[in-house]
Protein backbone atom coordinates (compact mmCIF):
# COMPACT_ATOMS: atom_id res chain seq x y z
CA UNK A 1 0.00 0.00 0.00
CA UNK A 2 2.80 2.37 0.44
CA UNK A 3 3.58 1.94 -2.76
CA UNK A 4 -0.07 2.55 -4.22
CA UNK A 5 -0.40 5.15 -2.11
CA UNK A 6 3.38 6.49 -2.79
CA UNK A 7 3.96 7.31 0.74
CA UNK A 8 7.15 6.07 2.34
CA UNK A 9 6.46 3.26 5.45
CA UNK A 10 8.30 5.16 8.58
CA UNK A 11 7.63 2.66 11.14
CA UNK A 12 6.22 -0.52 11.43
CA UNK A 13 2.12 -1.17 12.22
CA UNK A 14 0.80 -3.94 14.75
CA UNK A 15 -2.20 -5.67 13.69
CA UNK A 16 -4.16 -7.18 16.22
CA UNK A 17 -7.56 -8.95 15.84
CA UNK A 18 -10.81 -8.78 18.49
CA UNK A 19 -14.09 -10.32 18.44
CA UNK A 20 -17.04 -7.95 17.30
CA UNK A 21 -17.92 -6.34 20.67
CA UNK A 22 -13.94 -5.80 21.34
CA UNK A 23 -13.44 -3.80 18.65
CA UNK A 24 -16.61 -2.07 19.28
CA UNK A 25 -15.50 -0.92 22.34
CA UNK A 26 -12.17 0.30 20.98
CA UNK A 27 -14.08 2.46 19.06
CA UNK A 28 -16.48 3.60 21.61
CA UNK A 29 -12.73 4.80 23.69
CA UNK A 30 -12.25 6.36 20.70
CA UNK A 31 -14.82 8.19 20.98
CA UNK A 32 -14.87 8.57 24.59
CA UNK A 33 -11.49 10.10 24.22
CA UNK A 34 -11.82 12.50 21.61
CA UNK A 35 -15.46 13.46 21.71
CA UNK A 36 -16.70 15.97 24.71
CA UNK A 37 -19.91 14.21 26.17
CA UNK A 38 -21.85 17.45 26.02
CA UNK A 39 -21.31 18.03 22.09
CA UNK A 40 -22.63 14.29 21.46
CA UNK A 41 -25.94 15.23 23.25
CA UNK A 42 -26.10 18.28 21.01
CA UNK A 43 -25.99 16.81 18.11
CA UNK A 44 -28.61 14.46 19.06
CA UNK A 45 -30.36 17.39 20.16
CA UNK A 46 -30.09 18.81 16.48
CA UNK A 47 -31.06 15.75 15.17
CA UNK A 48 -34.24 15.28 17.20
CA UNK A 49 -35.15 19.16 17.29
CA UNK A 50 -34.62 19.63 13.13
CA UNK A 51 -36.81 16.28 12.78
CA UNK A 52 -34.52 13.65 10.96
CA UNK A 53 -34.32 10.93 14.00
CA UNK A 54 -37.07 10.02 16.30
CA UNK A 55 -37.68 11.71 19.91
CA UNK A 56 -36.88 8.94 21.50
CA UNK A 57 -33.99 7.97 19.78
CA UNK A 58 -30.19 7.20 21.31
CA UNK A 59 -28.77 9.16 18.68
CA UNK A 60 -24.79 7.17 20.28
CA UNK A 61 -26.28 3.84 20.65
CA UNK A 62 -27.57 4.18 16.62
CA UNK A 63 -24.44 4.57 15.56
CA UNK A 64 -22.48 1.92 17.09
CA UNK A 65 -25.71 -0.42 16.53
CA UNK A 66 -24.93 0.56 12.78
CA UNK A 67 -21.51 -0.08 12.62
CA UNK A 68 -21.16 -2.99 14.63
CA UNK A 69 -21.85 -5.81 12.13
CA UNK A 70 -20.45 -4.15 9.22
CA UNK A 71 -17.26 -2.41 10.93
CA UNK A 72 -14.53 -4.19 8.89
CA UNK A 73 -11.26 -2.69 11.00
CA UNK A 74 -9.91 0.40 12.41
CA UNK A 75 -6.58 2.14 12.34
CA UNK A 76 -6.21 3.89 16.36
CA UNK A 77 -3.62 7.03 15.86
CA UNK A 78 -3.78 7.46 19.79
CA UNK A 79 -1.74 3.83 20.06
CA UNK A 80 -0.66 3.72 16.69
CA UNK A 81 -2.30 0.22 16.10
CA UNK A 82 -4.81 -1.52 13.32
CA UNK A 83 -7.49 -3.60 15.38
CA UNK A 84 -9.55 -5.63 12.50
CA UNK A 85 -12.28 -8.22 13.35
CA UNK A 86 -11.45 -11.91 13.83
CA UNK A 87 -14.50 -13.41 11.86
CA UNK A 88 -13.34 -12.04 8.32
CA UNK A 89 -13.37 -13.60 5.45
CA UNK A 90 -9.74 -14.06 3.61
CA UNK A 91 -10.25 -11.55 0.94
CA UNK A 92 -11.85 -8.69 2.98
CA UNK A 93 -9.44 -9.30 5.38
CA UNK A 94 -7.02 -8.32 2.85
CA UNK A 95 -8.85 -5.56 1.93
CA UNK A 96 -9.05 -4.38 5.15
CA UNK A 97 -5.41 -4.63 5.97
CA UNK A 98 -5.20 -2.75 2.90
CA UNK A 99 -7.55 -0.14 3.51
CA UNK A 100 -6.30 0.34 7.51
CA UNK A 101 -2.74 0.56 6.29
CA UNK A 102 -3.69 3.44 3.95
CA UNK A 103 -4.18 5.62 7.20
CA UNK A 104 -1.50 4.03 8.85
CA UNK A 105 0.40 5.61 5.98
CA UNK A 106 -2.13 8.82 6.13
CA UNK A 107 -1.04 8.98 9.98
CA UNK A 108 2.77 9.10 9.46
CA UNK A 109 2.83 11.63 7.19
CA UNK A 110 0.07 14.34 7.91
CA UNK A 111 -0.91 13.07 12.13
CA UNK A 112 -3.99 11.45 11.29
CA UNK A 113 -4.88 12.10 14.86
CA UNK A 114 -4.98 16.20 14.63
CA UNK A 115 -6.34 16.18 11.33
CA UNK A 116 -9.54 14.33 12.63
CA UNK A 117 -9.37 16.15 15.90
CA UNK A 118 -12.94 17.21 17.02
CA UNK A 119 -13.79 20.97 17.18
CA UNK A 120 -16.84 23.01 18.31
CA UNK A 121 -18.97 24.27 15.91
CA UNK A 122 -17.24 23.24 13.28
CA UNK A 123 -19.41 19.97 11.75
CA UNK A 124 -18.83 20.80 7.90
CA UNK A 125 -14.78 20.78 8.67
CA UNK A 126 -14.85 17.61 10.38
CA UNK A 127 -16.93 15.53 7.51
CA UNK A 128 -14.71 17.48 5.10
CA UNK A 129 -12.20 15.90 6.71
CA UNK A 130 -13.65 12.62 6.88
CA UNK A 131 -14.34 12.83 3.72
CA UNK A 132 -10.51 13.46 2.72
CA UNK A 133 -9.76 10.42 5.45
CA UNK A 134 -11.81 7.98 3.91
CA UNK A 135 -11.97 8.78 0.11
CA UNK A 136 -7.82 8.80 0.44
CA UNK A 137 -7.75 5.16 1.82
CA UNK A 138 -10.83 3.88 -0.15
CA UNK A 139 -9.34 5.23 -3.68
CA UNK A 140 -6.06 3.62 -2.74
CA UNK A 141 -7.66 0.42 -1.89
CA UNK A 142 -9.96 0.60 -5.22
CA UNK A 143 -13.21 -0.37 -3.49
CA UNK A 144 -15.86 1.53 -4.71
CA UNK A 145 -16.99 3.51 -8.08
CA UNK A 146 -17.36 7.24 -8.76
CA UNK A 147 -20.97 7.86 -7.89
CA UNK A 148 -21.83 10.32 -5.13
CA UNK A 149 -24.92 9.20 -4.52
CA UNK A 150 -25.78 7.31 -0.59
CA UNK A 151 -25.40 3.81 -0.73
CA UNK A 152 -29.12 2.22 -1.82
CA UNK A 153 -29.24 0.46 1.33
CA UNK A 154 -28.33 3.07 3.86
CA UNK A 155 -32.19 3.95 4.74
CA UNK A 156 -32.06 5.81 7.35
CA UNK A 157 -29.85 9.47 8.43
CA UNK A 158 -27.61 7.54 11.07
CA UNK A 159 -27.00 4.85 7.96
CA UNK A 160 -26.17 7.99 5.56
CA UNK A 161 -24.15 9.57 7.37
CA UNK A 162 -21.61 6.96 7.72
CA UNK A 163 -21.52 5.53 4.39
CA UNK A 164 -21.19 9.51 3.16
CA UNK A 165 -17.29 10.24 4.08
CA UNK A 166 -16.79 6.69 1.39
CA UNK A 167 -18.61 7.41 -1.17
CA UNK A 168 -18.35 11.35 -2.14
CA UNK A 169 -14.75 11.40 -0.64
CA UNK A 170 -13.62 8.82 -2.85
CA UNK A 171 -15.51 10.95 -5.99
CA UNK A 172 -12.93 13.80 -4.43
CA UNK A 173 -9.94 11.87 -4.30
CA UNK A 174 -10.02 10.34 -7.41
CA UNK A 175 -10.60 13.92 -8.94
CA UNK A 176 -7.67 14.50 -7.30
CA UNK A 177 -6.14 12.33 -9.02
CA UNK A 178 -7.25 12.46 -12.32
CA UNK A 179 -5.62 15.87 -12.55
CA UNK A 180 -2.88 15.92 -10.48
CA UNK A 181 -2.02 12.40 -9.18
CA UNK A 182 -1.40 11.61 -5.61
CA UNK A 183 0.86 14.84 -4.87
CA UNK A 184 -2.22 16.72 -5.27
CA UNK A 185 -4.26 14.88 -2.63
CA UNK A 186 -1.46 15.59 -0.46
CA UNK A 187 -1.99 19.14 -0.75
CA UNK A 188 -5.41 18.38 0.07
CA UNK A 189 -4.25 17.19 3.85
CA UNK A 190 -2.41 20.19 3.98
CA UNK A 191 -4.55 23.22 2.56
CA UNK A 192 -6.67 24.64 5.23
CA UNK A 193 -10.32 25.50 4.49
CA UNK A 194 -11.72 22.37 3.38
CA UNK A 195 -15.22 22.32 3.26
CA UNK A 196 -17.96 19.47 1.81
CA UNK A 197 -18.89 22.04 -0.73
CA UNK A 198 -15.04 21.34 -1.93
CA UNK A 199 -15.22 17.84 -1.51
CA UNK A 200 -18.50 17.89 -3.15
CA UNK A 201 -17.41 19.75 -6.08
CA UNK A 202 -13.79 19.50 -6.84
CA UNK A 203 -13.28 22.12 -9.08
CA UNK A 204 -13.97 25.00 -6.32
CA UNK A 205 -11.42 23.15 -4.18
CA UNK A 206 -9.01 23.28 -7.20
CA UNK A 207 -10.11 27.30 -7.29
CA UNK A 208 -9.47 27.48 -3.81
CA UNK A 209 -13.56 28.50 -2.95
CA UNK A 210 -13.94 29.37 0.59
CA UNK A 211 -17.12 29.25 2.45
CA UNK A 212 -19.17 32.84 3.56
CA UNK A 213 -18.96 34.02 6.97
CA UNK A 214 -22.93 33.66 7.90
CA UNK A 215 -23.70 35.76 11.26
CA UNK A 216 -24.96 33.12 13.86
CA UNK A 217 -28.38 33.74 14.63
CA UNK A 218 -29.46 35.71 17.32
CA UNK A 219 -32.43 34.74 19.42
CA UNK A 220 -34.00 37.43 22.11
CA UNK A 221 -37.23 37.07 20.57
CA UNK A 222 -37.39 34.03 22.64
CA UNK A 223 -37.41 35.45 25.76
CA UNK A 224 -35.06 35.77 28.72
CA UNK A 225 -35.43 31.80 29.77
CA UNK A 226 -33.96 30.67 26.01
CA UNK A 227 -29.97 29.36 26.22
CA UNK A 228 -27.95 29.35 23.29
CA UNK A 229 -26.30 25.83 23.55
CA UNK A 230 -24.26 25.58 21.03
CA UNK A 231 -23.44 27.29 17.39
CA UNK A 232 -22.39 25.10 14.14
CA UNK A 233 -21.58 25.08 10.63
CA UNK A 234 -23.10 22.37 8.65
CA UNK A 235 -21.85 22.43 5.20
CA UNK A 236 -23.18 21.76 1.98
CA UNK A 237 -23.32 18.16 2.71
CA UNK A 238 -24.64 17.72 6.20
CA UNK A 239 -27.45 20.05 4.33
CA UNK A 240 -27.95 17.29 2.05
CA UNK A 241 -28.04 14.71 4.28
CA UNK A 242 -30.57 16.53 6.46
CA UNK A 243 -32.59 16.66 3.60
CA UNK A 244 -32.29 13.37 1.88
CA UNK A 245 -34.66 12.34 5.22
CA UNK A 246 -37.51 14.09 3.65
CA UNK A 247 -36.62 14.62 0.26
CA UNK A 248 -35.78 12.07 -2.47
CA UNK A 249 -32.09 12.19 -3.25
CA UNK A 250 -32.16 14.08 -6.29
CA UNK A 251 -34.14 17.00 -5.14
CA UNK A 252 -31.25 16.79 -1.72
CA UNK A 253 -29.07 17.58 -4.11
CA UNK A 254 -30.58 20.12 -5.80
CA UNK A 255 -31.74 21.71 -2.73
CA UNK A 256 -27.96 21.60 -1.47
CA UNK A 257 -25.80 22.50 -4.86
CA UNK A 258 -24.73 26.71 -4.98
CA UNK A 259 -24.52 26.32 -0.90
CA UNK A 260 -21.91 29.00 0.36
CA UNK A 261 -21.89 29.01 3.85
CA UNK A 262 -23.89 28.89 6.71
CA UNK A 263 -24.76 29.26 10.57
CA UNK A 264 -26.89 27.37 13.02
CA UNK A 265 -27.70 28.37 16.47
CA UNK A 266 -29.63 25.59 18.41
CA UNK A 267 -31.36 26.92 21.85
CA UNK A 268 -33.13 25.57 24.83
CA UNK A 269 -36.43 27.51 25.91
CA UNK A 270 -37.94 26.27 28.44
CA UNK A 271 -37.96 22.23 28.60
CA UNK A 272 -37.60 21.90 24.43
CA UNK A 273 -35.65 22.80 22.18
CA UNK A 274 -35.43 25.09 19.20
CA UNK A 275 -33.16 25.89 16.26
CA UNK A 276 -32.30 28.90 13.28
CA UNK A 277 -30.16 27.78 10.64
CA UNK A 278 -29.52 30.33 8.17
CA UNK A 279 -28.41 28.89 4.59
CA UNK A 280 -26.52 31.39 2.44
CA UNK A 281 -26.52 30.37 -1.27
CA UNK A 282 -23.84 31.45 -4.20
CA UNK A 283 -26.64 33.17 -6.15
CA UNK A 284 -30.16 33.97 -6.35
CA UNK A 285 -31.44 31.18 -8.23
CA UNK A 286 -29.61 28.75 -5.69
CA UNK A 287 -31.23 29.96 -2.89
CA UNK A 288 -34.53 29.86 -4.69
CA UNK A 289 -34.50 26.31 -5.58
CA UNK A 290 -33.17 25.56 -2.46
CA UNK A 291 -35.96 26.87 -0.58
CA UNK A 292 -38.00 24.44 -2.78
CA UNK A 293 -36.84 21.92 -1.43
CA UNK A 294 -36.00 23.07 2.17
CA UNK A 295 -39.60 24.13 2.34
CA UNK A 296 -40.90 20.35 1.41
CA UNK A 297 -38.32 19.10 3.57
CA UNK A 298 -39.71 21.06 6.56
CA UNK A 299 -43.22 21.72 5.90
CA UNK A 300 -44.76 19.20 8.89
CA UNK A 301 -41.54 20.42 11.22
CA UNK A 302 -40.02 23.85 10.74
CA UNK A 303 -42.50 26.79 12.41
CA UNK A 304 -41.08 29.09 9.10
CA UNK A 305 -38.57 28.59 6.07
CA UNK A 306 -38.35 32.03 4.90
CA UNK A 307 -36.11 34.02 2.04
CA UNK A 308 -34.43 36.79 2.05
CA UNK A 309 -32.47 37.34 -1.13
CA UNK A 310 -29.07 34.51 -0.87
CA UNK A 311 -30.49 33.03 2.37
CA UNK A 312 -32.87 30.45 3.50
CA UNK A 313 -33.68 30.59 6.83
CA UNK A 314 -35.24 27.48 9.03
CA UNK A 315 -36.65 28.13 12.48
CA UNK A 316 -38.03 25.34 14.55
CA UNK A 317 -39.33 25.45 17.73
CA UNK A 318 -41.45 28.33 18.93
CA UNK A 319 -45.25 29.12 17.53
CA UNK A 320 -45.61 30.62 14.01
CA UNK A 321 -46.54 33.95 15.62
CA UNK A 322 -42.92 33.96 17.51
CA UNK A 323 -41.13 32.71 14.61
CA UNK A 324 -42.32 35.31 12.03
CA UNK A 325 -41.00 38.02 14.97
CA UNK A 326 -37.76 35.84 15.05
CA UNK A 327 -36.68 35.76 11.35
CA UNK A 328 -37.21 39.68 11.21
CA UNK A 329 -34.69 39.68 14.54
CA UNK A 330 -32.42 36.96 12.52
CA UNK A 331 -32.18 38.97 8.84
CA UNK A 332 -31.64 42.41 10.61
CA UNK A 333 -28.18 41.25 10.86
CA UNK A 334 -26.61 41.22 7.73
Amino acid sequence: MALVRELAIMHDVEQIALSREALLAKVESHVARTVPRAEIANEELFLKTIGVIPSDADYERSVYAAIRDTNAGMYEPFDKKMYVPDDLAPPVLEMSVAHESVHALQDQHFDLGAFERFTAGASDTMLAHSCLVEGDATSATDERDDSDAVDANATSYVEREIVAPYIVGTAFVRALRRRGGWSLVDQAWTRSGLTTEQVLHPEKWLASERALDVPVPTFTTLGPTAVRVATDVRGELGLRLVLESAVPHAAAVAGANGWGGDSLALVRTGGSGALAWRIRFDDVTSAQTAFAAISQAFAARACAVTKDDRDVLVLVGPPTETCTRWSKEIFAVR
